[in-house]
């Protein structure tokens, strides 16, 4: 059995090192009745044959992502990805996290509908060119509109046969739009696996992106397979996604509500706008009882906002609770700053060390004030484009919150509450359509 390779330290969360503003493993080990529930839920869905997120990494048929994938790379030199939220993030988090980032095999993520930015596809070689168009419902608006947007270019330039050779569409719903598009169109759909989409980046969605991109999708799948194990263990203590997700519950329960997420690597800043979907999503919710409930995930990085957000975490409310991610590796890395200019006080304390040094040393810094002014903190470790570490994080961060939603009394997989904005972008388009300019 491989050796976990995600260091999870969360002594900053309790009280042996935050005084009264920790929690202790007794006040964890109280929480574990109420998640017999979860427990029970846990074991079907390792054993059963419904798709979930948790036996995606068995369940993913790799072989054929990585045939898809390496016909795609060998065609094409550039991809561009159609999506939003779940359909976009999780595989630009892995392209960006743990790619190549080679000229050839350029994977380029489109996640939003600003016309301007959309206006750089515009100038795409078509030619040696895949377009890949995700969306689970197979109705998202701004999904579909960036793909019927670029539709027409798309078939001036390479013809019918050329449009079904340089599009992918992964869809789930066959009533949706998308699918009725690609059918229109004569292209098979990929099928989207019945997991919602901030779940479902360790399937085709995220790996298949990743893939052309370079990533060892493989070895992610790997790690979330041994950390799925880890996080089936019954015992609280001992279940790294039950105790952390029993932790963040107890803090929120303090007033603790915001979660920051600061990575020290600039590389692993696409984790925090995956896991920001996730959280926000999955919890922010309406309980049984009326309360709304919920954590408010902000996004920080390291060492860039200890010049901004770091003063507010220590002298402002105590209402945080932060996640520092790193990599142990980068102070082995970066140039070594010169002794030149040593007889200045600023430099003296510079002078010798690398960057990485530095770097390290103000994660520390960063840290151990925190716990100093008693703020609950935690940190996840990680060696740079490590693909099983980052498959444990991923699958541990989607069990946490499956956790605090289970505490918290709401559904992690559902969103009830964007139907309305949605109902109501609708209406405001017909009353484009109808006004008179």
């Amino acid at each position: 059995m491989t050796i976990s390779r995600l260091s999870i330290d969360t002594s900053g969360f309790m009280k042996d090192t935050i005084g009264d503003a920790g929690i202790t493993n007794e006040e964890i080990s109280a929480l574990s009745p109420r998640l017999d529930g979860l427990r029970a839920k846990i074991k079907e869905w390792q054993t059963g044959d419904a798709v979930n997120f948790l036996n995606l990494p068995k369940t993913t048929n790799l072989d054929a992502i990585e045939q898809m994938g390496r016909e795609c790379a060998h065609k094409f030199k550039t991809t561009i990805v159609f999506g939003i939220g779940g359909s976009s993030l999780g595989g630009e988090m892995l392209a960006r996290t743990l790619g190549h980032h080679k000229p050839r095999n350029q994977v380029k993520f489109y996640d939003n509908i600003d016309p301007r930015t959309l206006n750089e596809v515009n100038d795409v070689n078509w030619s040696e060119t895949l377009c890949m168009v995700v969306s689970k419902s197979g109705n998202t608006a701004e999904t579909l509109s960036q793909f019927l947007t670029v539709l027409p270019r798309m078939e001036r330039y390479l013809g019918e046969a050329g449009v079904r050779e340089h599009t992918i569409v992964i869809t789930e719903n066959k009533d949706g739009a998308l699918y009725n598009i690609a059918e229109q169109l004569g292209i098979k759909p990929v099928e989207h696996p019945a997991v919602g989409g901030r779940f479902s980046v360790l399937s085709v969605v995220g790996l298949l992106p990743a893939y052309i991109s370079g990533v060892d999708v493989s070895g992610v799948l790997e790690g979330a397979r041994a950390m799925a194990k880890r996080c089936s263990t019954e015992d609280i203590l001992t279940n790294p996604a039950f105790f952390s997700g029993a932790a963040q519950y107890l803090h929120a329960e303090k007033g603790r509500t915001i979660s920051a997420f600061m990575p020290y690597a600039d590389n692993l800043r696409l984790v925090v706008n995956w896991y920001r979907q996730l959280w926000a999503e999955s919890l922010g919710k309406i309980d049984a009882d009326g309360r709304h409930r919920g954590m408010t995930p902000i996004e920080s990085h390291g060492v860039t906002d200890q010049h901004s957000q770091l003063q507010l975490m220590l002298d402002g409310p105590d209402d945080k609770q932060v996640t520092f991610i790193a990599s142990p590796g980068v102070r082995h890395e970066g140039r070594r700053i010169p002794m030149r200019f040593q007889e200045l006080p600023a430099v003296a304390p510079l002078a010798g060390h690398t960057l990485g040094e530095l770097f390290i040393s103000e994660l520390k810094a960063t840290r151990e004030t925190l716990s100093r002014r008693n703020r609950p903190n935690r940190t996840f470790g990680l060696y740079d484009r490590d693909a099983y570490a980052i498959g444990e994080l991923i699958m541990l961060l989607e069990m946490e919150t499956v956790v605090v939603a289970e505490l918290m009394g709401v559904d992690a997989f559902d969103q009830p509450a964007v139907e309305e904005s949605k109902i109501l972008t609708r209406e405001y388009l017909a009353d484009l359509r109808s006004a008179d300019f």
